[in-house]
């Protein structure tokens, strides 16, 4: 399968998980305002996904593109850039330096906090700070 087609399957996907989410927490009579972000590292998929002024210029256009079009007119979902380099998922499943993996979690909010249980036991956790 071309990398343009698993690019696009893969947004479709996630586009159809963002949607299932959004019509649960709906039901569970939490509103959802605007629309949800959703990031790639790919500007091409994006591009092609977000302007109906590339169905011309793009002939193999699937129903996975069409579909997340339709999600972004609706304004459902949101397609933004994130560079290669800020990807959280590399988190999880790449080998990488220190720095980075630091600079990764620092992304997540998780900072280290010393606890002292009884019997003088020192545990580090990581405590997440929302914004």
């Amino acid at each position: 399968m071309p990398r343009f087609k698993m690019i696009h399957y893969s947004m479709s996907a996630v586009c159809s998980e963002i949607i299932w989410l959004q019509r649960l927490l709906s039901e569970l009579g939490i509103k959802i305002e605007g629309s949800t972000i959703l990031y790639g590292d790919n500007p091409s998929a994006i591009r092609i996904a977000t302007n109906p002024m590339h169905h011309e210029n793009t002939k193999n256009i699937d129903v996975d593109c069409h579909y997340i079009r339709e999600l972004v007119e609706d304004r459902s979902i949101n397609l933004r850039y994130i560079s290669s380099k800020d990807q959280l998922v590399d988190l999880f499943t790449k080998a990488m330096s220190r720095s980075r993996h630091n600079y990764l979690l620092s992304k997540l909010m998780l900072y280290d906090t010393q606890h002292k249980f009884e019997g003088g036991i020192d545990v580090t956790l990581f405590r997440c700070y929302l914004i």
